[in-house]
């Protein structure tokens, strides 16, 4: 069973970046989440979502993209990632991470990051979303896992 680590307190750099609250007026710095884009047709939204059982049996990642989630609805959410450098046949329990997403906080996953989620405890939940407008359709590029991994969500 995979338990989570907070975003805040993580090396998430390795998956993307940690957007944490700043106050107004912050100079902009090497903390900010640089996007990439291959395609000049994005897509802002928000994503509704149902909730899912807290186990994963894929995992997904957009080779075009980058992608920044966050609520939209102020609660607490997690993600599961592995590394961009991995193949999918290296994905497993002990190449992902557990990310606990509080409310006020955001991610952006670099490139190619592979990713689970988002999953949270209530019936369903709002997420701001900014991807390609058809990375859903031309960019999701999904694995599945040998053995599903469970998720302690708390």
């Amino acid at each position: 069973m995979l338990s989570a680590v907070n975003l805040s307190d993580c090396c998430f750099e390795r998956f993307g970046t940690a957007i944490l609250p700043i106050e107004d007026m912050t100079p902009q710095s090497d903390k900010d989440a640089i996007l990439k884009f291959d395609d000049e047709n994005l897509r802002y939204y928000i994503m509704r979502l149902r909730r899912r059982p807290a186990k994963v049996s894929s995992m997904t990642r957009h080779q075009k993209a980058t992608q920044c989630l966050g609520s939209a609805d102020a609660q607490p959410w997690w993600m599961v990632v592995a590394e961009p450098g991995l193949a999918g046949e290296q994905l497993s329990e002990a190449t992902t991470l557990l990310v606990r997403v509080e409310a006020g906080e955001a991610m952006k996953l670099h490139q190619g990051t592979w990713h689970a989620g988002p999953f949270f405890l209530a019936s369903s939940a709002l997420f701001f979303n900014l991807e390609l407008s058809d990375t859903n359709l031309t960019d999701h590029n999904s694995h599945p896992l040998p053995t599903p991994i469970k998720l302690r969500l708390d």
